[in-house]
């Protein structure tokens, strides 16, 4: 008779979550100004005095509304965090430089963003 013990059965999720997230606060701080850019694009568009730059967005807005916008955008963020997780593998140094630039980019839309509000509301 075999005593040895079977081993643990494990989750998939256990495989995708035993290690921390390569450049995880540059991830975060990049899916934390994209949330903060949708809210305040989509605040921006309901005031109805501004309008969508990007005519990509500018699609999905005119097809799928509000709905389509955010789909859009969550999945553009998405895009490029597993893309800059899978660059990490091999290039830690790129993917760094992605994430922090994605990372200006979005501060200043976010900020851009703000600035527009401002005027709106006052």
């Amino acid at each position: 008779m075999n005593d040895e013990p079977k081993p643990k059965r494990r989750s998939p999720l256990h495989y995708l979550f035993r290690h921390p997230l390569s450049l995880e606060t540059e991830t975060s701080w990049f899916l934390l100004l994209g949330v903060a850019d949708l809210v305040l694009t989509t605040i921006l568009l309901n005031t109805g005095v501004v309008h969508e730059a990007n005519p990509l967005a500018r699609f999905f807005i005119f097809t799928g509304g509000v709905h389509g916008l955010i789909g859009f955008k969550c999945i553009m963020l998405a895009i490029a965090a597993v893309s800059a997780q899978v660059i990490v593998v091999r290039r830690p140094r790129t993917a760094k430089a992605v994430l922090h630039t994605g990372i200006g980019v979005q501060f200043f839309v976010v900020a851009y963003s703000v600035s527009l509000l401002l005027r709106v509301t006052a």
